[in-house]
């Protein structure tokens, strides 16, 4: 997919003339650090979701303010909004306890939205982060100006390329980035709910080494479940199903859930 991404730095856009020049995707602005919210999120997000554009947002992490507060910040600017794009946490800002940060902010924005986030960097910026965010949808800045020819690094999973930083596009009067995405940054709209192990005996009172299913399915009510188990116990996943009802299991279950997938 080709797509931008923009701030308010761009200025005033007509999202017409931006989709009618073959751009797909676009990712806006919207935080900065905790108190920083760009001026040009509403407008720019109304206007390109209304002309049926797929839309994003990023975060540009400071270490001048706690990363659960920005993770909060950012998640309360787009919760909202039709997030038709994975949201993406842009590192490309040294301080010392940067991976701390990453990673502190990561688990955050997971706990409170449940939705997968991606990294954005530039390629000589990797050497300051590590493996342990390898799995996570890299973004990558490289202005070679040749889309996906890029080195490979410890991510495994590039889902985009940005490729230049003084683009031309119509409907926008400055320099744009330009960027060429897969369908890796699509944010899912389906998922499956995980539980924790489950607890043993009659309705959990452990007078047994068994689980009691019929317990345990009234939290499901009329959604199919499906039993796992290994050396540490049992644990159910339920049937694909819209986020929306996931997220309402997660309230539901408490501390039986685990993971949305």
């Amino acid at each position: 997919m080709k797509g931008i991404d923009v701030s308010n730095h761009n200025g005033s856009i007509n999202f017409g003339q931006v989709k009618d020049s073959g751009i797909e995707a676009v990712y806006i602005k919207a935080t900065e650090g905790t108190t920083f919210k760009d001026r040009c999120l509403e407008v720019n997000y109304s206007n390109a979701h209304c002309e049926g554009l797929k839309t994003g947002f990023y975060h540009f992490l400071v270490g001048t303010s706690e990363p659960e507060t920005q993770a909060n910040s950012f998640y309360n600017a787009i919760k909202d909004k039709a997030n038709d794009l994975i949201p993406m946490l842009d590192v490309e800002s040294n301080f010392d306890g940067l991976m701390d940060f990453v990673l502190r902010f990561i688990a955050k924005f997971k706990e409170i939205s449940n939705m997968q986030i991606g990294i954005y960097t530039y390629t000589s910026f990797t050497d300051n982060l590590d493996d342990r965010i390898a799995g996570y949808p890299l973004w990558e800045a490289n202005y070679n100006n040749n889309p996906w020819k890029l080195n490979s690094n410890f991510f495994a999973n590039r889902v985009g390329h940005q490729y230049s930083e003084t683009g031309c596009v119509n409907g926008i009067d400055t320099d744009c980035d330009m960027n060429e995405f897969n369908d890796g940054i699509i944010n899912k709209t389906n998922g499956y709910v995980r539980t924790n192990y489950l607890p043993i005996g009659y309705r959990g009172d452990g007078s047994f080494a068994g689980v009691d299913m019929e317990y345990v399915q009234e939290y499901f009510e009329d959604i199919r479940i499906y039993a796992n188990s290994n050396e540490k116990g049992i644990w159910v996943e339920t049937q694909n199903l819209p986020m929306s009802k996931c997220l309402e299991l997660k309230d539901t279950l408490g501390c039986w859930f685990y993971e949305i997938k």
